[in-house]
């Protein structure tokens, strides 16, 4: 999934890509299947307990659908929170290029993402 404003994109047009390929994306793609995978084939990667979880809610019978619309709505409270954040404060000098290349490592539990990064035990 990769946005590409491209010369001279409109505002309007950029709030429509975010959310045709960030916001809606889980509820259409395969998402929860790759994540499995994923977690599968890299039991120590980042975010590989997302699959686990969900492994285990599938087990007991959570809906496919049930997933997509939380999963849906936690997208877009992050696409919100990261859009006000970009506005107030902002970043030091507009030095939002590329940013996307700096964000695992900065977890900061120093894990990037992976099992117990996020664990509050």
């Amino acid at each position: 999934m990769i946005l590409s404003a491209g010369d001279g994109m409109t505002r309007t047009a950029f709030l429509r890509q975010v959310w045709e390929q960030v916001i809606n994306a889980p509820i259409r793609g395969a998402w929860i299947d790759n994540v499995i995978a994923q977690s599968q084939a890299h039991p120590k990667g980042s975010f590989a307990d997302a699959g686990r979880a969900l492994e285990r809610l599938l087990a007991v019978g959570a809906d496919r659908r049930d997933l997509n619309s939380v999963v849906g709505a936690a997208v877009y409270e992050a696409v919100f929170s990261l859009l006000y954040m970009l506005d107030d404060p902002g970043v030091d000098g507009g030095e939002v290029f590329m940013l996307h290349e700096s964000l695992l490592s900065a977890d900061p539990s120093g894990l990037e993402g992976r099992p117990e990064s996020s664990s509050s035990d």
